[in-house]
């Protein structure tokens, strides 16, 4: 448990208990802000859950926490910034699943080095306070894996990585209508030296979908410099270094990349822009006071 300063947990407690609407929860009121002030956490867990799975297991509940965030008495309380096209070097920012293959990020660094696709640029997703990206996983290591200071980017919310899970899932199911996340696979382990070298000389031979083994070596040359097989140990050296820039760290608490939000336009049209709406115009009832939670009428028998 982290060191608080006694003066200003009181204080917390005081603003929390002032501002609360529901007196008759005090002591709820009141445990809230202890655990807000001690773990730093600054969503209701129980309201808002972590894993995807468990926001759509009650959806009803989902829906009522992104769309009444302007009816609970204070227009602003629950706004939060988002910033657009937000920029930052590849190695500042840090990942927040550990599902990543290393053949999909071989692939698209070896791409990147060819010129078939830009290196860095916007991952689609949202990037929290605390540099956690939540989409475009492979396109951030990738990027690193070929050039560690290159931007990516998209929309930074003002908000730390764990509660910006909590947030997004709950408007996957909410506002998405989105009830199941998406399988993954890979790990941290895969983007050491003996997987890199081992997927390297698999495209040198085989090549992909997308490569021929020819154009893998010719990226290799390119990218160190050197020619024939002396390109191979030097682009597994290079690739190993630049992957030894990034902090592989996930947000506290995070879960599997199947209970993680999905914010995919492919799945719903301007998926992402809703996302940013509700979170910037205070849609999501995340902060003290809360609005009241409508009970379907029950039906007369």
């Amino acid at each position: 448990m982290k060191n608080v300063d006694k003066k200003k947990l009181a204080k917390i407690i005081a603003e929390k208990v002032l501002n609360s609407k529901r007196k008759q929860n005090l002591k709820e009121t009141v445990e809230k802000a202890v655990r807000g002030a001690l773990l730093g956490e600054k969503v209701d867990p129980e309201e808002f859950p972590l894993k995807l799975s468990d926001v759509a297991a009650d959806a009803d509940q989902a829906k009522q926490n992104v769309s009444k965030g302007k009816q609970d008495g204070d227009a602003q309380d629950d706004v939060i910034e988002v910033t657009p096209n937000a920029t930052f070097p590849t190695s500042q920012l840090k990942p927040s699943q550990t599902s990543m293959k290393i053949s999909n990020a071989m692939g698209m660094a070896i791409s990147m080095i060819l010129g078939k696709m830009p290196t860095g640029g916007n991952l689609g997703g949202f990037i929290s306070n605390d540099n956690h990206i939540m989409d475009g996983h492979h396109r951030w290591v990738a990027t690193a894996m070929v050039d560690p200071s290159k931007e990516v980017g998209g929309y930074l919310v003002d908000f730390p990585g764990t509660d910006l899970i909590r947030l997004l899932n709950a408007i996957t199911v909410g506002k998405l209508g989105i009830m199941q996340g998406k399988e993954g696979s890979g790990s941290f382990d895969q983007f050491t030296e003996a997987p890199v070298k081992k997927e390297l000389l698999r495209l040198l031979k085989d090549g992909s979908e997308f490569l021929k083994p020819e154009e893998v070596m010719q990226a290799l040359e390119k990218f160190t410099g050197q020619q024939g097989q002396t390109a191979i140990p030097a682009a597994i050296k290079k690739f190993v270094g630049n992957l030894g820039k990034l902090t592989f760290e996930t947000p506290s608490g995070a879960p599997d990349r199947v209970d993680m939000p999905v914010i995919d336009p492919d799945k719903v049209e301007g998926a992402d822009e809703i996302a940013a709406k509700a979170l910037s115009q205070g849609e999501v009832d995340w902060n003290d006071p809360k609005a009241p939670f409508a009970l379907e009428p029950k039906e007369e028998k």
